[in-house]
């Protein structure tokens, strides 16, 4: 679990410590007030990629510090990160620049590194990842995750790579030596280019969106400053305006909620000021970077034209090219031996898939059964789940022999069918809280993050949805972020986010609520109002009461 979390000049966070408890910890504010920069933090601490633009205007730097309990790594990590009694201590900041360094009690992490202990950490669950439950590799990796099968998976992995580079061998032997020695020196000569571009997964994905900024910068700059100089006026005329309306309202109080508009409008309107001001000021690109951005998006689409549709095949492609060459140099066995020790790889593999098939098949009953007995407390009255694991031995690749399709349907009378093509984003977003919640009890991960996680679903579905999280909360450490008074009135731990100007720049704060601040914070969810009526009071008053039950 989170014990304590540290945010240093974090986009609109200044300063921030939070030491959150056990539990369902709820954050609530009003939309931008950077409730979700909260969540994004987080993941910056745990290795997700970043640019520049998470550094707050005028900060040299932003740092992101967090203290966690976890007995659940494995050994051979705990080992290596000197892990004692549980403790971890992550740290991590970034410059102007966005290059990023980390730390881990102590000792210098890669990303890397930060990604596969933040496995162990906290598990995430953003505003959109319910989606990326219809890709079918990812049905596959959360049937893996809930039956532990991480390393029979892994076994099939190795076991397919090593057929693989035995199919290269032989076929290497099979070959004359001019053949051998003109695909040499053309596999030395197609993998040397491919190297030389030092490439990195997301790095073309930045390119791409920095380009259109640098190629553009002047024009950005031009427009940015008039933009700004107009929205500046703006917000200077809103403030001599609210100096008047405070006047106005000490006469007559019913010009109250006037001034308490234009108070907030003043307040966005300074803070669109600021980060105007802070855009136009990054804009401005050196001749230098834009050549060196162009020629690096050039080399990226050479490359793509010879070995692969985007980088990630590229690189697969030099793999494939390592392999080949390996086989052509090292001709030390026959063709005979080389053969059965084919045959013994495929054997091998066949075996490992179908062993895997097995256990998939197993777990996938018992997950389907799980989901359903959750999804039944989400406010499905009627549906019906099923996780699908078809094998075919003549199309077994590095993760196996298994085709996996989850299958749902919502209405009586209709036949299961693949979930991305039946179920809604409400229906979505609740399958996946019921594939969260069964996951929970399957892994050790400490502590759970739900941004969002009720869009899309009303009050009565609302309430089931606290419920539920409620409930995961008494084994789990939970964070929510949620728009809902009803998920809200839940919480163990009741946080509230506002966003505010510091000379001249947005600035976010967060503050647990006491008693009293939490019913009228729930009240404003449940009316959509600044000022709390009794009858949104009492209204708040009834939730909490009933979520005690």
């Amino acid at each position: 679990m989170l014990k304590k979390l540290s945010i240093r000049n974090f986009a609109v966070i200044d300063t921030l410590d939070l030491e959150p408890g056990p539990g369902l910890n709820i954050f609530t504010g009003e939309t931008g007030a950077g409730k979700s920069i909260i969540i994004s933090a987080l993941g910056f601490l745990l290795g997700e990629r970043s640019g520049s633009d998470i550094l707050r205007p005028g900060a040299a730097s932003a740092e992101v510090e967090g203290e966690f309990l976890a007995e659940n790594l494995p050994p051979k990590l705990a080992e290596r990160w000197s892990v004692k009694a549980g403790a971890v201590r992550i740290k991590r900041q970034a410059d102007p620049k966005g290059r990023t360094r980390a730390a881990v009690n102590g000792a210098p992490a890669a990303l890397a590194q930060l990604s596969e202990l933040g496995g162990y950490l906290v598990d995430f669950h953003g505003q959109n990842e319910h989606q990326s439950l219809l890709k079918p590799e990812t049905q596959r990796g959360l049937l893996d995750r809930y039956g532990r099968l991480e390393k029979e998976a892994k076994a099939v992995e190795e076991a397919w790579a090593a057929a693989r580079a035995l199919e290269d061998a032989l076929s290497a032997v099979s070959m004359s030596e001019d053949e051998r020695a003109r695909l040499l020196d053309l596999y030395r000569f197609q993998l040397a280019e491919i190297e030389s571009a030092n490439l990195k997964e997301g790095e073309e994905e930045e390119l791409e969106t920095l380009w259109p900024r640098l190629k553009n910068s002047e024009k950005l700059f031009n427009l940015s400053g008039d933009a700004h100089a107009l929205v500046d006026d703006a917000a200077g005329g809103a403030e001599k305006a609210l100096e008047k309306l405070k006047a106005l309202a000490a006469i007559d109080p019913t010009a109250d909620a006037l001034a308490a508009r234009l108070a907030s409008a003043a307040i966005e309107l300074r803070d669109l000021s600021g980060e105007l001001r802070s855009y136009g000021k990054g804009v401005h690109s050196d001749p230098g970077e834009v050549d060196r951005v162009l020629s690096r998006l050039e080399k990226f689409k050479t490359l793509k034209k010879k070995y692969g549709a985007d980088i990630p095949a590229v690189l697969a492609k030099g793999a494939e090219l390592r392999s080949k060459l390996g086989g052509l140099e090292d001709l030390t066995l026959d063709r005979s031996e080389l053969e059965k020790k084919l045959a013994a790889a495929r054997a091998r593999l066949e075996k490992l898939a179908s062993s895997l098939h097995d256990k998939r098949v197993s777990a996938a009953a018992k997950l389907s059964a799980e989901i359903l007995r959750e999804a039944g407390g989400l406010g499905f009255k009627q549906v019906r789940f099923s996780v699908d694991a078809a094998y075919d031995e003549a199309a077994i690749t590095s993760s196996g022999g298994d085709s996996v399709e989850y299958l749902f349907t919502a209405n009586p009378g209709y036949p299961l069918r693949p979930l991305r093509y039946t179920a809604s984003g409400g229906e979505m977003a609740r399958i996946m809280l019921a594939l969260k919640t069964a996951l929970s009890r399957a892994d050790q991960i400490g502590a759970q993050v739900f941004d969002e996680v009720d869009a899309g679903v009303g009050a009565v579905t609302g309430r089931l949805v606290g419920e539920k999280l409620a409930r995961l909360a008494a084994d789990k450490q939970i964070f929510c972020i949620t728009h809902l008074p009803q998920v809200a009135a839940f919480g163990s731990a009741h946080y509230f986010v506002e966003k505010d100007v510091k000379a001249g720049v947005a600035a976010a704060s967060v503050r647990l609520l006491g008693a009293d601040a939490r019913e009228r914070e729930i009240a404003r969810m449940l009316g959509g109002k600044r000022q709390s009526t009794d009858l949104g009071l009492k209204h708040a008053r009834e939730l909490l009461s009933e979520s005690r039950k």
